[in-house]
């Protein structure tokens, strides 16, 4: 599919900051951590949760729903690395943000 824009402005989302966008008809969670901005898909593989209705704690995204905690990075399930969500590429092009789908 290629990049998408998903924000006008990088500064929008906080140090620590979690939303949720739309990208290519994609839930996206779009996380900010130390300053890095992350892309995961937007829904837990748990049992369905807004990830992006989550919080950053200790570096790793946590589900609302259950708690399931994962790697902003790599998308990638803090106890059990063999499960996860996908992540999606980044760029930050002058302050918008893209996702690459």
């Amino acid at each position: 599919m290629g990049w998408i824009k998903v924000l006008d402005s990088a500064r929008t989302l906080h140090e620590s900051g979690v939303m949720e966008v739309n990208a290519g008809g994609k839930t996206i969670a779009l996380v900010n951590v130390n300053g890095k901005i992350c892309a995961l898909d937007g829904i837990c593989p748990h049992e369905g949760g807004p990830l992006a209705k989550g919080s950053i704690e200790n570096g790793y995204l946590v589900c609302p729903w259950h708690g399931w905690e994962f790697d902003p990075l790599t998308g990638k399930d803090r106890y059990n690395p063999a499960r996860g969500v996908t992540s999606f590429p980044v760029e930050v092009r002058g302050d918008e943000v893209y996702v690459e789908i």
